[in-house]
């Protein structure tokens, strides 16, 4: 197989095959700084290694990466997971969501378009918002858009709830896709990230995938 260095990486590989679209929209405001960005850090990175153990989810999940405080910033652009470069996020600031959610929806609705002109069918795209806080700035009408993309089937928006967030925004956001994160253990939480990228892998497009069981330390939040 051809090797690539991360500045040589390809835009796509096998793109015969059905493609995967996973961002993470990270909150790297200063409330984060200490264990909770230490371990963020460590499992993130600790992730691309657990996923690319499994050939055929390696091969189908692009990677995107946006973190967030008083700016935003796209830390990693769509990328093959094999070639995501290693993170270090660096806590500072306010959380300021609006402008990064944004950004999130954009980028996400253009890999889907970018599969398409390839001649990829792609699955349905994940975002992956993880917070410690309640933002700043309103998020009320991105969370409008993202409602309609969830129902039209065209996002699946999920909300990690790191001790201290908002989880009320985070429904305003996420519906009932709300986890709750104890202990800062997202190692855990990334397992099962992983675990359902592979369920994908293994179902067709507009397939339902099998959920998987989450950790211990990550728990459903129930709505009110």
């Amino acid at each position: 197989m051809e090797q690539f260095t991360f500045g040589e990486a390809p835009e796509i590989v096998n793109p015969s095959e059905p493609h995967m679209a996973l961002l993470f929209l990270v909150d790297t405001s200063y409330s984060m700084e200490g264990k909770p960005i230490n371990e963020l850090n460590r499992a993130l990175n600790r992730f691309k290694g657990q996923v690319c153990k499994d050939e055929k989810t390696k091969d189908i999940l692009d990677i995107a990466i946006i973190e967030f405080n008083s700016e935003w910033k796209v830390v990693q652009d769509w990328i093959p997971i094999e070639y995501m470069e290693p993170v270090h996020f660096v806590p500072d600031g306010g959380t300021e969501m609006a402008e990064a959610l944004d950004k999130a929806i954009e980028m996400v609705n253009e890999r889907s378009r970018f599969y398409r002109r390839s001649g990829t069918e792609p699955y349905k795209p994940w975002i992956v918002l993880i917070s410690d806080g309640a933002p700043f700035d309103p998020v009320d009408q991105l969370a409008k858009k993202i409602n309609v993309m969830v129902e039209k089937q065209k996002l699946a928006f999920w909300s990690l709830a790191v001790p201290g967030a908002d989880t009320e925004v985070l429904h305003q956001l996420s519906g009932k896709r709300v986890l709750n994160l104890a202990d800062y253990d997202f190692a855990g939480f990334f397992d099962w990230v992983n675990k359902s990228m592979r369920a994908v892998s293994v179902s067709s497009p507009g397939e339902k995938p099998k959920g998987q069981e989450l950790p211990s330390t990550v728990t459903i939040d129930d709505l009110m």
